[in-house]
């Protein structure tokens, strides 16, 4: 054999060996590990699942249909809890999330499917744990509500009701958790109301059934704003007011405000506005404005007409009444758990029942009925 002829046989063998070689490192769908999505599909998950009987339970899909998440009952060493697990389409077998509460409420998926909420039984209601679905972590605040939260149409935030009972008196809580904060905050705060939200849509509005002390259920709607003065809002920090109505202001220490403030202020005088800001919280507690360019979010100005103030605002809340009697004209109950007031040019000796029409807004608050001695 020639040197040329024993040169191109090598060649060839070389080239078989490659291709037997490049051959043998693909991966073949039976292998463990590379089953594509057609061999898990949804309709294959569902089935294997169902085919546990009541074993498992709690199904629960995400708006995708790529991932389900279910309630598989423990074993005995798990002391009567049980166990909750996530598949995800494509994948060869579940993962364990974590031990459950036996009477868990439900589960609750994120519109972008990215997390999923584990809703336990607590006493009447019930706690809620936030998981993302990719890394299986819980964010560290864990709401309490009256039902299963809502998501938001963005999967940025949740709304529930939640109650609280004491000294006789009960409470009735509509709030919202903003993913990643440290707690969360009213939308309403009423004595005697629960409330039990059951959707929220694109456009912002809250769906939800308000039920009173005697039963009686009445739906609603309502939106996660925060009512404002000239762009400031209850519990605003300094930067924010300084950002609305700039640096010029005169402002008094604490120690020197007395009131029925929750904590010790500070006291910022502008021209025509005060405004007091907790020394604690560093939030706005209450805002006073006088000024002519001073403005509600939903338009109201100084020196508008009483008959405009209310075609505005009674549509839309209540004017409450007192702890101490008698209703509160011109006092809205707002969002936030926020009162917003109004005075009118009212003549010596006349009260708040007898605004006209013709009377003028001569000054706006914005503040907690607690700081105004009342509680509605």
């Amino acid at each position: 054999m020639t040197k040329k002829t024993l040169g191109k046989s090598l060649i060839g063998v070389s080239l078989i060996c490659l291709l037997v070689f490049l051959t043998g490192c693909t991966p073949t769908p039976s292998e463990p590990g590379n089953q594509n999505e057609e061999e898990f599909t949804k309709e294959e998950i569902q089935s294997a699942l169902s085919s546990k009987g009541d074993e498992v339970f709690q199904i629960t899909w995400s708006t995708e249909e790529k991932m389900v998440v279910y309630i598989q009952a423990g074993k005995p060493e798990k002391e009567g809890l049980d166990e909750a697990y996530l598949w995800k389409v494509g994948e060869e077998e579940a993962k364990f999330v974590r031990d459950v509460s036996p009477t868990t409420h439900g589960f609750a998926w994120s519109p972008d499917s990215k997390y999923f909420l584990i809703s336990e039984k607590l006493g009447e209601g019930g706690i809620n744990s936030i998981v993302k679905a990719d890394t299986l972590q819980e964010e560290t605040y864990k709401p309490k509500s009256f039902g299963i939260p809502v998501w938001s149409p963005d999967s940025s935030a949740i709304a529930y009701g939640n109650e609280f009972h004491e000294y006789g008196e009960s409470w009735g809580f509509l709030e919202v958790y903003e993913l990643g904060q440290e707690e969360s905050e009213y939308v309403w705060k009423t004595r005697g109301y629960l409330y039990k939200v059951e959707s929220w849509d694109k456009e912002g509005n809250i769906g939800y059934t308000e039920i009173n002390d005697q039963g009686k259920e009445t739906k609603k709607t309502t939106k996660n704003i925060k009512p404002s003065i000239s762009g400031v809002h209850l519990g605003d920090s300094k930067a924010q007011v300084e950002a609305a109505l700039g640096k010029d202001y005169k402002e008094t220490s604490p120690g020197e405000e007395v009131g029925h403030f929750p904590e010790q202020v500070f006291r910022w005088d502008y021209d025509g506005y005060t405004i007091f800001i907790g020394a604690e919280s560093g939030g706005v507690l209450e805002l006073n404005a006088t000024s002519p360019q001073a403005e509600t979010n939903l338009g109201i100005k100084m020196g508008d007409t009483a008959s405009k103030v209310f075609e505005v605002y009674r549509p839309r809340y209540i004017e409450p009444e007192s702890i101490h009697g008698g209703k509160l004209y011109g006092v809205f109950k707002v969002e936030g758990a926020a009162a917003l007031f109004f005075s009118f040019d009212l003549k010596e000796g006349q009260t708040l029942e007898n605004i006209k029409p013709e009377n003028k807004v001569e000054r706006i608050m914005l503040t907690y009925p607690e700081i105004m001695d009342d509680s509605f």
